[in-house]
């Protein structure tokens, strides 16, 4: 067989966002997994590389909901994947990789470290590594030291993750074609925020994304990104960061590196929650007293999004307690009542039945003895997501909840129609969210976050934390800090 002579790029995805918090481990089979040729279908580089010209090396393409620690034997697996598809006898001209950033898996730490560190091992020192970067990511010194380019999202919510697969991509080609093996600088302020406080549209963080802009037109610099990190990680590296990337031994680098560093560093007081913030019983009061015809209340501190089970009944309690109507949650994580109303004679009746709702994944969260019926059962449609979660519409008073069997973020109007309600039919929708998802911002007259407990609270002072730098900001407050 003949061996091609188009220079060849490596490129694989593995990516899961860590809340040390959460008791739901995420295993094996809580990620959809792609692999060789088909993964390439789901990331956003492949027609960049096929355009210059690349031979393209397909590893895999693996991705969780935000949850729990990775079990330690399904990240040795993804990893030994990734590291058998590398050649052993054919020059690799470049590693392209798309992940998050704050994996943390059980008994190894941060995953990424480890993942690139070993991709370097094989691959050799003279290989440029690109890696694209979820805006929260927690990073390491041994994932800076073992890639050459970091390019993270700009955009909270995120908006830009195409953008930023592709922008990586085009990093890296530039760095071939020019025989540059540039290194990273990273400087990290001693900062523990929760996202909902840093949204790249409002102040300070939209100053501190032009900053980039600024470091980017220096001489030697190829790109910049700044992080905020994952703040729900009892974990040392939990935390902001800016990371500078430019050629080697590049001065400017580590100036701008340091200078936006500090820029961060001096906002500190400056962020604030975006939306409406206020207590949970506040919140629904509120809610339920608003001149507007849809209000959207975030149940913060059970976020799916943020690594939350998704399974408490506390927000509902109050709702239910307040006797509101033209309510629905969406939703409430179940798979055991779910089961019981799949299986019931009674569904799609008004023959009321009891049932216990909530507190199946984490103990510690609300559950409550109900009595209601159901509306509505069947499978729950996301896009690109070919796995089979079932529901059932529940009604309970004046309020109907979505619950599944599996955890789901409804960040869509689509993904909470696709269970057969009307998003219209409702004055009041809970979500598990914290911030709202651009497509549902743009439907929601207003939106207020209720500061609930639990494993993502945005109450960053509430957590036990044993493991992370100190001091830190906010749990620690009167100190300096320079870079």
């Amino acid at each position: 067989m003949t061996k091609s002579n188009k220079k060849k790029i490596l490129v694989g995805s593995l990516r899961q966002e860590t809340n040390s918090f959460s008791p739901v481990k995420t295993r094996i089979s809580d990620f959809e997994v792609y692999k060789g040729k088909e993964m390439l279908n789901h990331i956003a580089s492949t027609s960049v590389f096929q355009k210059a010209g690349f031979e393209i090396i397909p590893t895999l393409y693996a991705y969780a909901t935000p949850s729990g620690k990775v079990d330690e034997d399904a990240y040795m697996s993804f990893k030994s994947y990734i590291l058998d598809c590398i050649p052993k006898d054919e020059k690799i001209d470049g590693v392209w990789l798309y992940l998050h950033g704050a994996m943390n898996v059980k008994n190894i730490g941060s995953g990424e470290g480890l993942l690139v560190s070993e991709i370097r091992k094989k691959v050799g020192q003279d290989v440029p590594i690109a890696v694209a970067l979820d805006f929260h990511a927690n990073n390491t010194e041994l994932l800076i030291k073992s890639s050459n380019i970091i390019y993270g999202y700009r955009t909270v919510p995120h908006e830009d993750s195409d953008e930023t697969q592709i922008r990586a991509a085009q990093i890296l080609l530039e760095c071939i074609d020019k025989a540059i093996l540039p290194e990273s600088v990273m400087v990290k302020p001693p900062l523990l925020l929760p996202g909902e406080m840093v949204i790249t549209s409002a102040e300070p963080a939209k100053s501190l994304i032009k900053e980039l802009e600024v470091a980017e037109k220096q001489e030697g610099v190829l790109c910049a990104s700044i992080f905020s990190g994952m703040p729900w990680a009892d974990i040392s590296n939990a935390g902001a960061s800016v990371v500078i990337v430019g050629e080697k031994n590049c001065v400017a680098a580590n100036e701008q590196a340091k200078r936006i560093a500090k820029l961060f560093w001096d906002a500190r007081d400056k962020f604030k929650f975006e939306a409406e913030a206020a207590e949970p019983v506040v919140a629904v009061e509120k809610a339920a007293n608003a001149a507007e015809d849809l209000v959207f209340i975030s149940d913060s501190g059970d976020n799916v999004t943020a690594g939350a089970p998704g399974d408490s009944a506390y927000l509902l309690d109050i709702l239910l307690q307040s006797n509101i109507q033209k309510t629905l949650v969406a939703g409430i994580t179940d798979s055991r009542l779910v089961r019981k109303l799949s299986n019931s004679h009674n569904a799609l009746t008004e023959n009321r039945i009891k049932f216990k709702l909530g507190g199946e994944l984490d103990k510690k969260n609300k559950s409550l003895e109900l009595e209601g019926y159901v509306k509505t059962k069947g499978a729950v449609e996301r896009k690109d997501d070919n796995s089979d979660t079932r529901f059932a519409v529940v009604n309970i008073g004046g309020v109907d909840v979505i619950v599944t069997d599996k955890r789901v973020a409804f960040t869509s109007p689509e993904i909470i129609e696709s269970t057969g309600i009307k998003i219209s039919n409702y004055k009041i929708v809970v979500v598990k969210l914290g911030y709202l998802y651009p497509d549902l911002k743009k439907i929601a007259k207003r939106s207020i976050i209720a500061l609930t407990p639990g494993s993502s609270s945005l109450v960053i002072e509430s957590f036990k934390f044993k493991n992370i730098r100190r001091p830190i900001f906010p749990l620690d407050k009167n100190f300096d800090w320079e870079p």
